[in-house]
């Protein structure tokens, strides 16, 4: 179950390049005037701002990064829901092209020309929405902002996007990397000083002629103290980076973290079959079980999880993580960063991840994944 030994970029090398590509990003964005360009997450949550939104709405990047995009449209349309369905008709058309008016900063409406285009990442995922305003009643070509000036931009921004996910997903490679090396230098390292102290403070505790016993209590109390230290440095090595996984694959790891976390959880995968999936796959798909049962420890107050994992064709399996706690209302921003992660994660693998719960009904947390085609 191992990938290609390709050398990667190291932690802070894909650190670093992330770092660069916002900055790129933020340029590209802000350097546009006379338009606003609103980039929205999935949901419609504007993520960027740039300064044609001050320029032509008055707006602030504090008062629109975080905010829905409905924020601009008038009262009418609000309560119309016409953002919700400008949004529909950019996901399922690829764009959305109106003329309305948008409320001023300062309260006033302007006559805005909108479009809406839908951005989808190579495996037709939604990742978002972009959005462009210009006044209706100031000509275009008026701006110093041309409107091939604007494709371009926007062409740009495009790949600038695709990039930093490309980066993203090699900092997700490069931060196991790092957990990896932590964990084998604590269980390889300083596990194996620390046992051999307590051997010494053991033997140091064996009765011997002229040692007080009082001594020999302080050692025997010293040795238990650092078999101890040892079991927590072997637990958070297990933790830094699961080295089951790649000695014995995905199934027996997932069933250590079941017998590993300090509830009683149950793990059903059937032992005669195989899976046959890449490391990084099978990372990703722990690291997704690992997050979704440390949530309903924490949250869900359940008395029951289980892990499943099941083969439903012959290039797809299934995870599966539930609980018979509490759950949560699945509502727009009821989804917090581990669950996002999880998400982010299904969708690295070329897999997708969703989630049902409801109050008092526990949650369900199930993560599609995909198996490698077998070669002879």
């Amino acid at each position: 179950m191992s990938d290609s030994t390709a050398r990667k970029p190291s932690y802070r090398k894909v650190v670093a390049a992330l770092a660069e590509s916002e900055d790129r990003y933020r340029v590209l964005v802000e350097g546009i005037r006379r338009y606003a360009i609103f980039m929205l997450d999935p949901k419609g949550i504007i993520t960027t701002w740039n300064r044609g939104i001050q320029e032509l709405l008055g707006y602030d990047r504090e008062d629109v990064v975080g905010q829905s995009g409905a924020m601009v449209f008038n009262r009418k349309d609000r309560a119309a829901g016409a953002f919700k369905k400008e949004l529909l008709q950019a996901k399922r058309f690829g764009e959305s092209i109106t003329e309305r008016s948008n409320v001023h900063k300062n309260g006033t409406e302007l006559p805005i020309h909108d479009t809406a285009t839908s951005l989808f990442d190579p495996r037709g995922h939604l990742i978002g929405f972009a959005k462009v305003a210009r006044r209706i009643d100031v000509p275009a070509d008026a701006s110093p902002d041309t409107a091939a000036e604007l494709a371009k931009t926007l062409a740009l921004l495009h790949i600038e996007s695709e990039h930093r996910r490309r980066l993203e997903a090699q900092l997700l490679t490069a931060v196991e990397e790092e957990r990896q090396r932590l964990g084998r230098d604590l269980h390889d390292d300083l596990s194996q000083r620390l046992a051999a102290l307590a051997m010494m403070m053991r033997a140091l505790s064996k009765p011997s002629k002229g040692r007080r016993a009082v001594d020999a209590k302080k050692a025997q109390d010293i040795g238990m103290l650092l078999a101890d230290a040892v079991g927590a440095a072997r637990n958070l090595s297990r933790g830094l980076y699961p080295v089951t996984l790649t000695t014995q694959g995905l199934p027996a790891a997932l069933e250590e973290l079941a017998t590993r976390v300090p509830k009683d959880v149950q793990f059903n995968w059937p032992r005669s079959e195989r899976l046959n999936i890449g490391e990084s796959v099978a990372l990703h798909v722990y690291r997704i079980a690992e997050e979704a049962v440390g949530n309903a420890i924490r949250h869900s107050e359940a008395k029951t999880i289980t892990i499943e994992l099941q083969l439903i064709s012959a290039r797809k399996a299934v995870l599966s993580i539930s609980d018979n706690g509490k759950g949560f209302h699945d509502g727009p921003g009821q989804h917090g960063m581990g669950l996002q992660n999880m998400k982010y994660r299904a969708g690295v693998i070329g897999g997708t991840l969703k989630i049902w719960t409801a109050p008092g009904q526990g949650t369900v947390v199930k993560c599609t994944l995909p198996i490698r085609q077998r070669t002879n």
